[in-house]
């Protein structure tokens, strides 16, 4: 394992809002702190209403080092434009399966970095790789973050499609994972989130109400301004 970081997580995009000087929009992002750098991951989809949740929270959107996409939704990868036209020196770290034309615009803008296997961003901030499922009976690929902190890694997802229990097996081949955040989709294997420090499930989750019932002691319900310190 490389240095740990103190980490703070903030979700400034998603469906619910419980501030009400902050937006909520059907998508998600999650702003990440370590190591003295800010990686966003995920743009909602609509880039001004991201723009502008970030800067009531306080987010200098200029000092965005990097950009990680989970996966090619309208809903995630919607508010790039956006994003980039602040963080204009943001890499970009997307699936290696985006479309080439996609790439191809990202790559026009700013550095592009295509993800297969696990892939690092920065010291103590990884992806996944690329993990492949099924939506709708078509394939999808979707990458999620791996955050190293001093209890364990933290897993920051987009929807979850190839499953929120396959993205935890992965990770747990890097080590153990103390928390989760993110949309969870249609999963309902909740005995995989057993001896789980935190689970913080927003936007897709369908099964927002069992987990919190199960999981009581540890669940933490998201909305946009939602911050976590670890």
């Amino acid at each position: 394992m490389s240095e740990v970081f103190g980490v703070k997580l903030s979700v400034v995009y998603d469906n619910e809002s419980n501030n009400p000087d902050l937006k909520a929009s059907w998508g998600f992002a999650c702003l990440i702190e370590s190591g003295g750098y800010k990686v966003l991951f995920d743009t909602g989809w609509d880039g001004n209403i991201l723009l502008e949740n970030m800067e009531k929270m306080g987010v200098d959107v200029s000092r965005i080092d990097a950009i990680v996409l989970s996966h090619n939704h309208w809903d995630h990868v919607g508010g790039l434009n956006h994003a980039l036209s602040k963080a204009d020196d943001a890499k970009v770290f997307v699936p290696k399966s985006f479309s080439e034309k996609l790439k191809g615009e990202i790559r026009s803008r700013t550095d592009l970095i295509e993800v297969s296997g696990k892939t690092k961003v920065f010291d103590g901030v990884y992806s996944t790789g690329e993990i492949f499922g099924e939506y709708d009976g078509a394939r999808i690929v979707e990458q999620s973050l791996m955050l190293e902190t001093a209890k364990g890694i933290v897993l920051v997802v987009g929807c979850s499609h190839p499953g929120l229990d396959r993205i935890i097996e992965v990770a747990k081949k890097h080590g153990n994972v103390f928390g989760v955040v993110g949309g969870f989709h249609g999963f309902d294997r909740l005995d995989a989130l057993k001896g789980l420090g935190f689970i913080a499930p927003c936007h897709c989750t369908k099964n927002r109400e069992l987990i919190e019932n199960r999981f009581t002691d540890i669940v933490e319900l998201p909305s946009v301004g939602w911050v976590k310190t670890l």
